[in-house]
């Protein structure tokens, strides 16, 4: 009985979403944020919860992955502001003393092009660069290489619209599979068959790719974020929707991935509304609805699931965090949302904010940061990038 409602359930939020009520599309705002000082704590956490600052100084941070030993790496890149001087590196954070705060840094590697995704896995450190997959040997501990980077895929379609260039990857030890993220290479055009795309690829039993890649899911205009949820493995990604449809088109979402899928891009948004720029016929038109829908442009980074003995009333949920708007009148986003999840594991469709304050209230500007990759140390407290503030928030009870 339980499971036939639930199926219900899930049923209806389907229909629900598929026949929510969208605007038309409209006139597009370009509004670049403008970062600016603070000068006392700004965060806003749910009640018990404390943020400090766990690394400062820090340009361009991405993603960040924790070793077995709690040492932090941070991939350090982009390429959306006029700077001559980023860096494209992986940098090693590490806190000697225990304190909550990295009092230690060394640099892992600076031979790297547009570096994004990074995780460890088969005693080695992966890290996917716009158009290639390298790992290095590790041991807990490790905190420079001991070896050239070992190329492990290459190939992969480089570059993209805007920040595409971006390649998430993760690695599924127990189905011996690594996952890859491929964004388009336009904000809508028809495109080749390896955009827009989530790959997988065989893995032997030493983590190195030993067959042909298979296409998981297309129609993602940019994937970003990518994990597994714990309590049924099943695959969930981020979704960065397109632009200059207006102000509230078209949401971008998070969903669960299955074999097959295809979310519509560039000839359909959420779900079988079509893009008016695009005149050419789609392939199909089976178009899979998203598990949440997010607010538009609000442009969703890393997801992760929490299973923090730290945070126990929000075990089985999800983050997400929230990068913000550049292509709308107002901001929105430059937050971190909490995804509610039932308890057998399934979306439920709703979610909230959980930390804001990046965004000041009032502001249509000027803003603290911007909110990019987590991760979880060792005794449950979450650690967040501010890649535009060059900051490691320390999130904890």
């Amino acid at each position: 009985m339980a499971e036939r409602e639930s199926l219900l359930i899930a049923l209806g939020l389907v229909a629900v979403l598929w026949q929510r009520q969208l605007p038309s599309p409209g006139k597009s705002v370009i509004r670049v944020p403008h970062l600016v000082p603070f000068s006392k704590p700004f965060l806003k956490l749910p009640k018990g919860y404390k943020a400090e600052i766990f690394a400062d100084n820090l340009k361009a941070i991405r993603m960040i992955a924790v070793a077995p030993n709690d040492d932090v790496f941070v991939v350090q890149t982009r390429i959306e502001v006029k700077d001559p001087h980023l860096p494209h590196q992986v940098t090693v954070l590490w806190d000697s003393n225990h304190d909550g705060k990295a009092d230690g840094r060394s640099l892992w590697s600076d031979k790297l092009n547009l570096p994004f995704g990074i995780q460890f896995g088969y005693e080695h450190l992966y890290v996917a660069n716009t158009g290639s997959i390298v790992r290095w040997p590790y041991r807990a501990g490790q905190r420079t290489p001991t070896s050239e980077a070992e190329t492990v895929l290459k190939g992969i379609p480089e570059n993209g619209y805007r920040n595409h260039w971006t390649r998430n990857i993760l690695l599924d030890p127990a189905n011996s599979k690594l996952y890859l993220t491929i964004g388009s290479e336009e904000n809508v055009a028809v495109e080749g068959p390896r955009r827009a795309v989530i790959e997988s690829y065989p893995l032997d039993r030493n983590g190195l790719v030993n067959g042909q890649a298979k296409t998981v899911a297309t129609g993602m205009r940019n994937p970003v974020g990518v994990t597994f949820n714990p309590r049924n493995h099943q695959l969930f990604a981020n979704v960065i929707e397109r632009d200059y449809l207006g102000d509230d088109l078209p949401p971008d979402f998070v969903t669960a991935i299955h074999p097959g899928d295809f979310y519509g891009w560039p000839y359909y948004y959420l779900g079988k509304h079509r893009d008016p720029r695009i005149k050419k016929d789609p392939p199909r038109s089976d178009v899979t609805m998203p598990s949440f829908v997010l607010d538009s442009h609000c442009s969703p980074i890393d997801i992760k699931f929490i299973d923090s003995l730290m945070f126990p009333e929000l075990k089985g949920d999800a983050l997400v965090s929230l990068h913000g708007s550049q292509n709308r009148s107002k901001l929105n986003g430059y937050s971190i949302a909490r995804l509610r999840f039932d308890a057998k594991g399934n979306p439920t469709g709703h979610w909230e904010t959980f930390i804001s304050g990046w965004l000041p209230k009032g502001s249509n500007r000027e803003i603290f940061g911007r909110p990019a990759g987590m991760a979880f140390l060792h005794d449950g407290s979450l650690l967040i990038a501010d890649d535009w503030g060059g900051k490691i928030w320390r999130i904890f009870r």
